[in-house]
């Protein structure tokens, strides 16, 4: 059946998906789907077919490998038959319908006069699909089979059903409601700028209209005198200062008149503010500082601190909004109180000048002590008030509109060039309230070094515990700034370090002038640099005994090497100098051990070996062979054995013989032997001195080294004149007490 001999629109009411009242019908040669009067699909009716299930009153629609399912009622089944036929169900497989036969005479050229012509032109184009599909059909083969290439051909026929069935249904929902959703956008976009707007027109209007900002003309009358008008004052500053942040935060509000009009006035309101502000604390800058100037006696720690408390929001204020009022603020200030703090200080320090001249040197550490706690107690106490008042941890250039009530400690802290500029900023004010401070101290330190010979040094250990303890203080509290205190008693302890250095110094070249005057005396005795640095370590001892001693030992290392090379070198006209060496050894060796200092070991190890060596020389130079003549024979006797003669046949030789040797032991009877031993121990005394303390010392090893020779001598008598019966004219024994005998007799 054919769509021309219907003679009439075809055309049936289908329900679609969801239940929707659709119209399915043949128009001019293709199927319409549409609903509402809206189409929603279009199909050719010679590659359609329509499928009717009488029974349960389903349609099939079948179109491009997608299927469409419908539903029609009873009353329009006989019509659903005709559509269906209409739409091309095909009669027998290979009998071309009337419309696949339309299809194929429309596809004519227009150069096709006779239906030969265009069967020849059709078989033409048959054989080349043929031979296109044979050459893919080997190619699949090469590839690896023709089950791959179907494989592939039916995922490409699903992946294109697939898109055709989305790109239909999204043609059908554009097509039913082509502009819904550029509508609905649209108004969205249109209510979401409304919105921002009346958002923006309220900020405005509360911009505007700001209660703490209703009579700008009326802010610099407010009083700052009472807690009222301050709090009033700097509630006004802080609206001030907001709303020009807030401005200048929105650009473009800054096209509307009203608002830049409100900018100026607001301006205005700031700056005469300001004024009125740094008016109000100048004069009372000025007032303070005058009052304790004018005081004669020290004003009341602090008084001004308290008072000017209250204004430190203000000053915050003014650094953030006016930094020309603030500097100026700032100079008067620190113009202000430098003359009183000066004046503290210079006063301090002449009383405690004065008190050293009638003062014991054991009185220089309190009064030294005293000035210094007044000192940090000032400068502490200075720091953490201009700190708060004038807001040092606050950057001018990045402090906001917080409130007053913060510190702005965290904003300051934020990167390395703050903390800079706000540690550079506290130590140009330390430097202006406090101008002669370090000088007055380090003037106060010269006085008491020239006034006491070890002021230097107790001045050096006082302000050193003190720096150190500031040190551990600020270690402990975690303080992230240097203490102005801490920084002035440190300039202070470099002074005291030099005068302490000094003194050392002078010491050191003062060593050969004590040798030079040690050669004029009569006896040389211990050289006068040795009972200075006893007396030297008996003070520095007691000086340091809480604080560092680095610098103590360094002195002692310093000192106690320099006299060792003076002893070594040092010489008198009637000393031996093997006496003048052995007693001064001795007593440095004595002085360093009794220190117990580790650090100078090595330095009493050598003195200890120079002492031995100059007491070993000076017994052997006086001592000497007190049985000559008995020496030099049994030296003659010692070459003879040695020249290879037996000891028991030496006494066979004239020159050796036993009458020889009872004639030389004749020459030294035992009351002449005690003789040159009372000469000997008078030469000793003579050489030694009383402060020395060596006479029993160095008459001990004379003994020593007589016995050690005496039983040398009866060695050598036994081993070469055996049963002869000669023997020393003393015994050991005889010696031993003759020693001790001489010893208590002078």
């Amino acid at each position: 059946m054919k769509l021309e001999e219907c003679g009439a629109e075809l055309g049936v009411a289908v329900e679609g998906a969801g239940g929707r009242a659709q119209r399915l019908a043949a128009e001019g040669g293709a199927l319409v789907l549409s609903e509402g009067g809206a189409r929603l699909r279009v199909w050719p009716l010679h590659a359609v077919a329509v499928k009717p299930d009488l029974t349960s009153g389903a349609v099939l629609v079948e179109a491009g490998g997608e299927t469409l399912t419908l539903r029609c009622a009873e009353a329009g089944r006989a019509a659903l038959l005709q559509l269906a036929a209409a739409a091309g169900a095909r009669a027998a497989p290979g009998a071309p319908t009337d419309a696949a036969l339309a299809a194929l005479l429309d596809d004519a050229e227009p150069g096709d006069a006779d239906a030969e012509r265009r069967v020849r032109r059709l078989a033409e184009r048959l054989a080349r699909l043929d031979a296109l599909n044979v050459a893919g059909m080997l190619a699949a083969a090469t590839e690896g089979g023709g089950a791959r290439l179907a494989d592939r051909l039916e995922a490409g026929g699903a992946a294109s059903g697939a898109l055709a069935a989305r790109l239909a249904r999204l043609e059908a929902l554009t097509r039913a409601a082509p502009a819904a959703l550029h509508a609905r956008s649209g108004a969205a976009r249109a209510d979401a700028a409304a919105r921002a707007l009346l958002t923006e027109l309220t900020d405005i209007y509360d911009w505007l209209d700001n209660p703490a900002l209703q009579d700008l003309d009326a802010l610099p009358e407010i009083s700052l005198g009472t807690a009222e008008g301050r709090a009033r004052a700097l509630a006004a500053a802080e609206a001030l200062r907001d709303a020009l942040d807030a401005a200048r935060a929105g650009e473009a509000r800054l096209r509307l008149g009203a608002v830049r009009e409100r900018l100026r006035r607001l301006a205005r309101a700031r700056d005469a503010l300001a004024a009125a502000l740094a008016r109000h604390l100048n004069n009372a800058l000025i007032h303070l500082g005058n009052e304790a100037t004018a005081a004669t006696a020290a004003p009341r720690a602090r008084a001004h601190h308290a008072e000017l408390a209250p204004y430190a929001p203000f000053m915050r204020w003014l650094k953030c909004t006016d930094e020309k009022a603030y500097a100026a603020l700032l100079r008067v200030y620190c113009g202000a109180w430098a003359r009183v703090y000066e004046r503290d200080v210079r006063a301090a320090a002449e009383r405690a000048k004065q008190e050293l001249a009638h003062a014991p040197p054991e009185r220089v550490d309190a009064l030294l002590d005293e000035v210094l706690t007044l000192v940090e107690s000032t400068c502490n106490a200075e720091q953490d008030f201009c700190t708060q008042f004038f807001c040092l941890d606050v950057d001018a250039r990045g402090a906001g509109g917080g409130g007053s009530g913060g510190s702005g400690a965290s904003g300051a802290s934020g990167g390395g060039a703050e903390a800079r500029r706000a540690s550079d900023a506290a130590r140009r004010l330390r430097a202006e309230l406090f101008p002669a401070l370090e000088q007055e101290l380090v003037a106060l330190v010269q006085h008491i070094e020239k006034h006491e010979p070890y002021g230097a040094m107790r001045a050096l250990a006082c302000v050193g515990r003190r720096v150190l303890r500031g040190g551990e203080g600020e270690a402990e509290a975690g303080a992230g700034e240097a203490r102005w205190a801490r920084a002035a008693l440190a300039a202070v302890a470099v002074a005291a370090k030099r005068g302490a250095d000094r003194v050392v110094a002078e010491r050191l070249a003062a060593l050969p002038d004590a040798v030079k005057q040690a050669a004029r005396k009569p006896k040389c005795g211990i050289l006068s640099f040795i009972p200075e640095l006893e007396e030297l370590s008996a003070v520095c001892e007691a000086i340091f005994a809480r604080g560092r001693r680095a610098d103590l030992d360094r002195w002692y290392l310093a000192l106690g090497a320099a006299q060792l090379r003076a002893i070594a070198t040092a010489s008198h006209p009637r000393t031996p100098r093997a006496v003048l060496q052995l007693e001064n050894y001795h007593r440095l060796h004595a002085c360093v051990s009794a220190l117990r200092v580790p650090a100078l070991d090595a330095l009493r190890r050598d003195a200890r070996a120079r002492y031995a060596d100059a007491l070993r020389a000076y017994v052997t130079q006086q001592f000497g062979r007190p049985l000559e003549k008995l020496a030099t024979f049994f030296e003659g006797v010692a070459e003879a054995v040695a020249g290879g003669v037996r000891e028991d046949e030496v006494c066979y030789r004239a020159a050796y013989s036993k009458h020889e040797l009872r004639r030389l032991l004749a020459l030294y009877p035992a009351h002449e032997v005690r003789k040159s031993l009372h000469r000997l121990y008078r030469t000793v005394e003579k050489h030694l001195s009383e402060e020395g303390g060596l006479l029993q010392v160095v008459w001990r090893a004379m003994q020593e080294e007589f016995i050690a020779q005496h039983v040398a001598l009866q060695a050598r008598i036994a081993a070469c004149y055996p049963g002869a019966g000669l023997s020393l004219p003393l015994t050991t024994q005889d010696i031993l007490d003759a020693f001790s005998d001489i010893a208590r007799e002078h």
